[in-house]
């Protein structure tokens, strides 16, 4: 009894001191924690709370809850270093991004010393006038800087081989402002080698110009020419005729007046009706009489928009020793034209009345500017009517004979072109174009011995042509003019060539003034011979001339200048019309006196 007593007090002794243990070894793992968790000072916590970027963390092993079966766990298990803090301190400094502001300065503004190029496009006009720099004076200058208006008179006498003699008078009369008139005058005497190569000519002109209050300017020109001449040109040469045997005569007298406005009336409209009479007549009873009505006028809606009608009456009789011809043609054209800096458009109709014959012909253009150059194009079909009549044939070539029939030409062409310019001094222009020709004049000489020419209508025709110029001027101390035309003639429907038609031509002029009282004048063309019919029927080509003419004015006093005119420098015998050769080498030099 007393082993078990002995035995149950050690086992309470061991549980009260396994207690005891406990509780010690708890009281001083919760002193340890505090310290680990306690600030050394105030300071230090102060310190702490200020720095927004500081953190600690902590992270501390749990304690074993005591249980029954730790009583019984040998020394070895029992883990006698205590609970383990461990400390973690991260750096971390959140922060606001600045934001970017706009600050206003009252800085002064950069110069801008760039230059601003303005391109204007201006049309050559070809026009130029030389301009004296006027020294500034205390004087009373006019009003009007405009040359004023002088009347002008003078005579011009020369004389030269060939028997040759001229004269040519010039005098103006009127104010300038409301009245101008100028008076003309010419006569010209020359022989050549061969019998009857003579030729004399006489012709006045006036043309006289009324301004009026109501802004109208009334045109009156009138005039009469005389050209007396021979058949030279028979063939063979050893046939006997006598001068009055050749003798050729042209008459022509002719009248016109016109009027127009020279501001545009209240309603947008601008009109110049014009009305003319003529009469052609010639040594062997052949006349005609022929009159003009034309009565054109626009209608302006807008800056680029208008309409424009234009209104002709051709009246002609013709009356030959064998017959008589009479020749009237009416047309009427309206057109509706834009106008921009850029594109011009003309869209317009031609319908006419050939005597009897009716016909309609376009009348289409269009101009365009092509961007950034100063060149423009231009496209169309346009047709035109040519109205024949004794007066206008015998011009182009005055060997023909009478004429028994009479036909009015009328052309189409379909064409494209191409003009510009460069520094105002050059311009030029080219186009090329097909050609439908109806009723055109051919010339062939009559059989036998040849001085008269039988004129031909041929009914179609068709050609291309193409056609350039150029020119080139300073002011008026020197100019240059060139041209050229090539013409190939096909499809002839009646005739098998284009008799008397020229298919290349090409001229060139020059003026040159060196010194003010020094002109020079130049010109130089070459021109294709055209195909003639021999005596025996047979296609045959006239040989291709070539000319040059020079002429030189000076002054000798200030009313009395000296002048030479040097024609045909090469000498060149050519024929224009089978079987007329011209004159050859021709020098002639005279006196200019002005009575101002």
């Amino acid at each position: 009894m007393y082993k078990y007593l002995k035995i149950g007090c050690w086992l309470l002794c061991l549980v009260c001191l396994s207690h005891t243990v406990d509780a010690q070894k708890k009281k001083r793992a919760k002193k340890t924690t505090k310290q680990a968790i306690a600030p050394k000072s105030k300071k230090q916590v102060k310190k702490l709370v200020s720095k927004v970027a500081t953190r600690k963390a902590r992270i501390s092993v749990p304690k074993q809850e005591p249980n029954l079966s730790n009583t019984f766990n040998t020394p070895s298990s029992i883990d006698t270093a205590g609970n383990r803090t461990v400390v973690i301190t991260s750096s971390f400094k959140p922060s606001l991004q600045y934001a970017a502001k706009i600050n206003f300065t009252a800085a002064s503004a950069i110069t801008d010393s760039s230059k601003l190029l303005l391109n204007y496009k201006i049309p050559s006009s070809n026009l130029f006038f030389s301009y004296q720099p006027i020294p500034v004076s205390p004087l009373a200058m006019p009003v009007d800087s405009a040359l004023p208006w002088k009347n002008n008179h003078r005579l011009k006498l020369g004389a030269g081989n060939f028997s040759g003699f001229l004269a040519e008078g010039r005098f103006s009369f009127g104010d300038g402002k409301k009245s101008i008139t100028n008076l003309k005058t010419d006569f010209l005497h020359a022989s050549g080698a061969r019998f009857a190569q003579q030729t004399h000519r006489f012709g006045l002109d006036i043309t006289s110009i009324l301004n009026t209050e109501n802004d109208l300017e009334f045109t009156t020109h009138a005039y009469f020419n005389t050209n007396t001449m021979y058949r030279y040109g028979y063939q063979p040469e050893t046939l006997v005729y006598s001068k009055d045997q050749l003798l050729l005569v042209y008459n022509s007298v002719g009248i016109e007046t016109a009027v127009k406005n020279k501001t545009i009336t209240a309603t947008g409209i601008n009109y110049n009706p014009s009305i003319a009479y003529y009469r052609f007549t010639n040594n062997v009873s052949s006349s005609e009489n022929n009159i003009v009505l034309k009565l054109p006028m626009e209608k302006i809606f807008t800056k680029i928009f208008l309409f424009k009608l234009a209104l002709t009456a051709d009246l002609a009789g013709l009356k030959t020793p064998i017959t008589n011809i009479n020749n009237h043609l009416f047309v009427v054209n309206p057109a509706i034209v834009f106008n921009t800096p850029n594109v011009k458009m003309n869209l317009g109709i031609k319908p006419g009345w050939d005597n009897s014959n009716y016909t309609m012909l376009p009348d289409i253009r269009i101009e365009s500017v092509i961007p950034s150059t100063a060149l423009s194009v231009e496209l169309g079909w346009v047709g035109n009517f040519v109205k024949n009549g004794f007066r206008s044939i015998a011009a182009f070539n005055p060997w023909i004979g009478n004429l028994n029939t009479m036909a009015n030409t009328s052309i189409t062409e379909q064409f494209v072109g191409i003009k510009g310019g460069k520094a105002n001094h050059l311009s030029f222009n080219g186009k090329f174009a097909y050609q439908q020709i109806n009723n055109q004049f051919l010339f062939v000489n009559e059989a036998g011995d040849g001085k008269n020419f039988t004129t031909i209508f041929e009914p179609e025709l068709k050609t291309i042509k193409l056609t350039g110029e150029l020119n080139y001027a300073v002011q008026d101390n020197f100019s240059v003019l060139a041209s050229a035309a090539f013409t190939q003639f096909n499809q002839l429907s009646k005739e098998t060539h284009a008799w008397g038609l020229v298919p290349f031509e090409a001229t060139a002029g020059m003026q040159w003034k060196p010194l003010n009282d020094l002109q020079v004048k130049a010109d130089l063309f070459y021109r294709a011979g055209s195909l003639y019919q021999n005596a025996a029927l047979e296609a045959k080509r006239l040989s291709a001339a070539i000319d040059m003419n020079l002429g030189i004015e000076f002054s000798l006093k200030p009313k009395l200048n000296l002048w030479l005119q040097l024609n045909n420098l090469f000498n060149n015998l050519y024929q224009r019309w089978n079987q007329f050769p011209v004159f050859g080498f021709n020098v002639m030099g005279g006196v200019v006196y002005s009575f101002q």
